[in-house]
């Protein structure tokens, strides 16, 4: 099965990895259209909600704050599993995509992208370290407004990012079987260094992003 025809490029991986920033820094520079899996959630939420899908019924008839008391393991297993269901309606975006771009999101699993056969060479999986990624988001004013209303926010918030951390384990695990690209951010690079290796892995050269850098 051939690779949608909108999006040439993909970067996975799990949040707080810096895919958004990377992708649009590679978008801007190589004249790409970016594509953000998660913008474009809600009109595809609404095809999957009348499929039969199991994952999502599980995760939207659940509150945030009940969601997020659950075990971090079942909350990262319904995550995937909602990937998986999902992901045949976000092939149909992104071939619809206006011109060739990159496309980044967690929705794109390695074995996922594998059996839609696109090739690795124009993917690759970004995951934070667990210290990294806890860190950053400690620093997030929204990430302390989003368990706020929560019987117990501290706890809410370590379960948050103890799924996080375990969605990233299967999202690497996934690339090492597959044989995918995978680069751990723990914060020692500047996201720059991290888009020009991506781009080196794409074919796409340093180009104007060694003429781009931020001061």
């Amino acid at each position: 099965m051939p690779g949608p025809a909108g999006a040439t490029f993909y970067i996975g991986g799990s949040p707080c990895a810096g895919k958004s920033t990377i992708a649009d820094l590679l978008a801007r520079r190589h004249d790409l259209h970016a594509f953000h899996c998660d913008e474009g959630a809600e009109p595809r939420l609404a095809l999957v909600r009348r499929s039969p899908s199991q994952a999502i019924r599980q995760l939207v008839a659940l509150p945030d704050c009940d969601r997020l008391s659950r075990p971090p393991a079942w909350q990262a297993e319904q995550e995937v599993s909602f990937y998986r269901e999902q992901f045949p309606y976000l092939l149909e975006e992104l071939r619809t995509a206006p011109r060739p771009g990159v496309a980044e999101g967690a929705d794109l699993l390695p074995e996922l992208l594998h059996r839609a056969g696109i090739p690795f060479a124009r993917a690759v999986w970004v995951v934070p370290t667990p210290r990294f990624q806890l860190e950053h988001y400690a620093r997030r004013p929204w990430a302390h407004d989003y368990v706020a209303a929560c019987p117990d926010p501290p706890a809410a918030f370590a379960n948050w990012m103890e799924r996080d951390a375990l969605f990233a384990g299967h999202v690497a695990a996934q690339a090492a079987r597959l044989g995918g690209k995978l680069l751990v951010v723990d914060g020692s690079r500047p996201v720059d260094d991290v888009a020009a290796e991506v781009a080196r892995h794409f074919g796409l050269g340093a180009g104007r992003l060694s003429q781009q850098r931020s001061p």
